[in-house]
């Protein structure tokens, strides 16, 4: 599958720019959740543009092993998930 690449470096910013909240003090904690779930979706969509295996179950409930397949998986793909 071919995926523009605007497309896909709008989604690698938007991955970044979640991981980067998520990772500050965080005193929103409905915020936090929000973002982690929005980034846990775009996780999904990412690997499904790209064709990078999303481990089972990943899709339901997103655990951190899972989540950190699915980010090794985006960066083996080309994906530049880097803090800038």
């Amino acid at each position: 599958m071919s995926v523009p690449d605007d497309k896909l470096e709008r989604l690698a910013e938007r991955l970044r720019t979640l991981r980067r909240r998520l990772t500050s003090d965080a005193a929103d904690v409905d915020a936090w959740e929000l973002d982690l779930y929005s980034y846990d979706e775009s996780l999904v969509v990412a690997a499904d543009l790209l064709e990078v295996p999303v481990p089972s179950g990943a899709r339901d409930e997103m655990g951190a092993e899972a989540r950190t397949a699915i980010e090794e998986g985006l960066i083996a793909a080309g994906l530049d998930l880097a803090e800038e």
